[in-house]
């Protein structure tokens, strides 16, 4: 009796240890999860620096006529011919003499034609024959001044027995040359020049009584 007492909690036991062998093995435990969050990041690719392109040279024009002053607009790189003018060189004594006497060029026409409107920044270029050192001993520009149909500027003037009152008409103007390249030169003003009529004019013989000018105009513009 105890015997077969003994066997039937034996297998009871087993039973039970059956029973949480199985539990065990179909049970769900809960997973657990370590999650990293990586920001990522995208690497910029450098560009390699464009070097910027370099601009070519401007290439002054050439004056195509030499002891020719032409003048230089800069907005176009270009040259524009001036006037091509003679003056008279008049010798007028002022009564008789006794007011003194003045010499003066004058040529044609009040006013010339071909006119500029720039204040600022006016330059010519011209080109000599190779043979001139000092450009300025032989041209010379001289501001004009409309008087009875025609332009005229006093070249000299010499003083008489009675004061003379008459005013010198127009005035030479100064100027200063720089060399671009060889035989050619830049005309350059120091002073800005008014308003008016002027040309260049080619003195290296006084005695002459004709002498060719090159004459411009020079208007302003209005929002100068």
């Amino acid at each position: 009796m105890k015997k077969i007492l003994f066997l039937t909690i034996l297998f009871s036991a087993s039973l039970l240890c059956i029973h949480a062998n199985a539990q065990s093995k179909t049970g769900k435990s809960t997973p657990k999860y370590d999650t990293i969050i990586r920001l990522h990041k995208t690497k910029s690719v450098k560009k390699a620096p464009t070097k910027p392109i370099p601009k070519p040279a401007l290439v002054l024009p050439v004056p195509e006529y030499i002891n020719q002053p032409y003048y230089y607009d800069n907005s176009s790189n270009r040259l524009i011919k001036l006037e091509n003018a003679t003056a008279l060189m008049v010798t007028k004594k002022k009564t008789l003499g006794l007011k003194g006497a003045k010499q003066f060029l004058s040529m044609d026409a009040p006013s010339s034609k071909i006119r500029f409107t720039a204040k600022k920044g006016i330059v010519f270029f011209i080109k000599t024959s190779g043979d001139v050192i000092d450009l300025t001993s032989y041209i010379k520009l001289y501001q004009f001044v409309p008087a009875d149909q025609k332009r005229e500027v006093t070249i000299s003037s010499k003083e008489g027995l009675v004061t003379n009152k008459e005013e010198e008409k127009g005035k030479l103007i100064a100027f200063s040359v720089k060399m671009i390249s060889k035989d050619n030169y830049m005309i350059q003003f120091t002073q800005t020049l008014e308003a008016g009529e002027y040309g260049f004019v080619w003195v290296k013989n006084m005695e002459q009584k004709e002498f060719g000018v090159f004459a411009f105009g020079i208007d302003w513009k209005s929002s100068d």
